[in-house]
């Protein structure tokens, strides 16, 4: 058990460093440091830093995908009121899910183009959630906007407001993100 202890240690703290500072910024000393662990330690569970990024990203998004689908909209049986009750449940937690950013969108800005690795799975883990979220909002979809694109506005314009967020430090960003992504379904919200 305290190996997994140890390791989580070093994944929460590389997330949280990654969130704030980016990956290219983010040393493993540093992470180290602040996890108040030993170099032996972190070799022990990751070859270098870009396994540690991975375990980073995974954890970050298993993570917020859990906490999307914890909501009790999720055992609505009609589709419509779970879509619905996904885009309440999302309004509520928006701010505590992505006040810190989104490690998916820093990692692509800052990692990507360097890790084939990195960009590997961050093409992996996003089509996993627009496949989720094409599933949730697709009763809102149309013959002009499919559940697929409404996954990938859904994710531009809570992407969009992260950046906006952090660029302004005002977390009203992330509402106004949703507040346009509901305008956009009209009549069917």
């Amino acid at each position: 058990m305290k190996k997994l202890d140890t390791r989580e240690k070093l994944v929460r703290t590389a997330e949280r460093l990654m969130l704030r500072d980016g990956y290219s910024a983010t040393r493993v000393d540093e992470v180290i440091r602040m996890a108040g662990l030993s170099k032996g330690s972190f070799y022990h569970f990751f070859n270098g830093k870009e396994d540690l990024g991975l375990a980073a990203l995974e954890h970050y998004y298993t993570d917020r995908v859990d906490r999307l689908a914890a909501g009790t909209y999720a055992t609505e049986i009609d589709p419509l009121r779970r879509a619905r009750g996904f885009m309440r449940h999302v309004d509520q937690h928006a701010a505590e899910l992505w006040r810190a950013g989104c490690l998916l969108a820093s990692l692509s800005a800052d990692a990507a183009g360097s890790s084939q690795v990195i960009s590997n799975a961050l093409k992996r883990l996003t089509s996993d959630l627009r496949a989720v979220l094409a599933d949730l909002l697709g009763p809102f979809a149309t013959r002009e906007n499919t559940a697929a694109d409404l996954a990938d506005e859904f994710l531009v314009c809570i992407e969009g407001s992260i950046v906006l967020a952090r660029i302004y430090e005002d977390p009203t960003y992330l509402k106004r993100g949703l507040e346009q992504f509901r305008r956009r379904l009209g009549n069917t919200w």
